[in-house]
């Protein structure tokens, strides 16, 4: 399926391009002597029946005097593993499977139908900020939403220790017009040798949702040209790099 992104230039000319993944799959494969290439399979790992939690709750046990008793079963569970195999379920572990579905399990395992999700927030010293219900983002990038320039320049050379890009995207022309639209800002931003930073949505300020349920980004556009040839690249992170502590 063709992807459109609405992209505008740095004097507010927009036009709707195109867009594609650039995370190629390994040239590398493993496979056989003989040659023959290797099939991946999903077996079942292991069932709840035969879980660490389902296993400790089996021992009829009393506490000891002097020894915590998650520590006391741990142990039993412990020599158990050791001498036989309880997690093993015989006829179900290891079993190939092909189609399967995602299933919402409480503390005691079993199915639950109706749940509440929550969105936790952490500080970058892992505290627990707020707690939310998880927002729905809306992509933001294309129809109404124009993706625009910022305005900011990042040099390349202070981009590799500063943010972790999660995702790439080649930016491509659809007709001679948008060709000559994508090399300028392609040569700009190579005569700069820097990246600009983009964003979107209706203030022009927000991170870029690439699809509907998808998460935000900051995105940074990379431009690189070769005689009258180009090359956009979109690059997304939602990380930044910052030094440890010295404390």
């Amino acid at each position: 399926m063709i992807r459109y992104i609405k992209l505008a230039n740095a004097n507010k000319r927009d036009a709707e391009i195109t867009f594609k993944s650039l995370n190629p799959k390994s040239a590398v494969t493993m496979g056989f002597v003989s040659g023959e290439q290797v099939v991946n399979k999903r077996v079942i790992k292991g069932t709840s029946s035969k879980s660490t939690q389902s296993l400790l709750s089996a021992y009829d046990e009393q506490p000891t005097e002097g020894v915590d008793f998650k520590m006391q079963l741990a142990g039993r569970l412990s020599e158990d593993l050791i001498l036989a195999d309880p997690e093993i379920d015989i006829e179900l572990t290891g079993k190939f499977i092909d189609e399967v579905s995602r299933v919402y399990i409480n503390e005691d395992q079993k199915p639950v139908f109706r749940i509440n999700k929550i969105e936790k927030i952490f500080s970058p010293t892992a505290e627990l900020k707020e707690e939310r219900a998880p927002k729905y983002n809306e992509s933001n990038i294309s129809g109404e939403n124009i993706v625009n320039w910022t305005g900011k320049l990042m040099p390349k050379a202070k981009v590799y220790n500063k943010l972790v890009f999660a995702k790439k995207y080649q930016l491509k022309h659809v007709n001679g017009l948008t060709y000559d639209f994508l090399f300028d800002m392609a040569k700009e931003l190579a005569d700069k040798d820097a990246l600009m930073m983009l964003a979107g949505g209706a203030s022009g300020k927000e991170p870029l949702v690439m699809n509907d349920g998808g998460k935000p980004y900051r995105a940074l556009l990379e431009g690189r040209i070769k005689g009258d040839k180009y090359c956009l690249m979109l690059h997304l992170t939602d990380q930044e790099l910052k030094p440890l502590p010295t404390n």
